[in-house]
């Protein structure tokens, strides 16, 4: 999977957005027809789950040395056909592209 970071630097005078649907927004723009596949908000733990959508129990929230942990790349790699990771460092989140 690609890595790109977009990195806004800290401002005295303005706060860039740490909302997921705001950078979606700014992703889906950059990287037009790529869409949203995924996304990880590391402050809260929230995801776009596709075991919990179907019901199952989500591996991704398992302490990693669990048996049934289970990487969320992996899963967006595997299950979403994820080819690109849209890092915001300021905000803590990921969003994978397809």
């Amino acid at each position: 999977m690609e890595k790109i970071e977009v990195a806004i630097p800290r401002s005295p005078s303005y706060r860039a957005t740490e909302m997921v649907a705001d950078l979606r927004n700014a992703a889906e723009t950059l990287f037009f027809p790529m869409h949203v596949v995924g996304y990880w908000d590391a402050p809260s733990g929230d995801h776009l789950c596709p075991q919990a959508q179907r019901r199952a129990r989500c591996p991704h929230a398992l302490a990693s040395d669990d048996p049934g942990h289970e990487d969320y790349l992996a899963t967006v790699e595997r299950d979403l056909e994820g080819v690109l990771e849209v890092s915001f460092p300021h905000a803590s989140v990921q969003l994978f592209l397809s």
